[in-house]
């Protein structure tokens, strides 16, 4: 009986965490007054994308496989994990920290075309690869 109830309770744990981090995934998105869609990147011809994740216990909940850009682009990738880590874009050698609960924000240019990795550098994951063409 006792087993059956610590798993509960961890179980319980669980999921208040990952309510805890998508409510703040939700709260950036609604703070923001705006949708995922692209957004005008100020005097440029292009588009600035938005693209939202969601870390949870090492895995991805949410956000896309893949985050298409023209060179040029501003790419804004934001990521609220439930533990502290570093996100790295492969490449472009760009970082961003992750602190545990709080959505972070790296923002490229992308400027070179190609396929870059992006990922949660010391757990491992791969949250997206960032697909730039010309």
């Amino acid at each position: 009986m006792a087993l059956t109830w610590a798993n509960a309770r961890r179980g319980n744990r669980l999921r208040a965490a990952v309510a805890a981090v998508l409510a703040a995934g939700l709260l950036v998105t609604a703070g923001c007054g705006r949708s995922a869609a692209p957004e005008t990147a100020g005097s440029s011809e292009h588009a600035a994308q938005r693209h939202l994740f969601v870390v949870v216990g090492g895995d991805k909940v949410t956000g896309p496989d893949l985050v298409e850009a023209r060179t040029g682009e501003t790419v804004q990738i934001v990521v609220t994990s439930d533990v502290a880590d570093e996100l790295h874009v492969h490449g472009y050698d760009r970082t961003a920290e992750l602190v545990a609960g709080r959505p972070s924000t790296l923002t490229l240019t992308a400027g070179i075309p190609g396929v870059f990795e992006v990922e949660v550098h010391e757990n491992g994951l791969l949250l997206t690869r960032l697909r730039v063409r010309r």
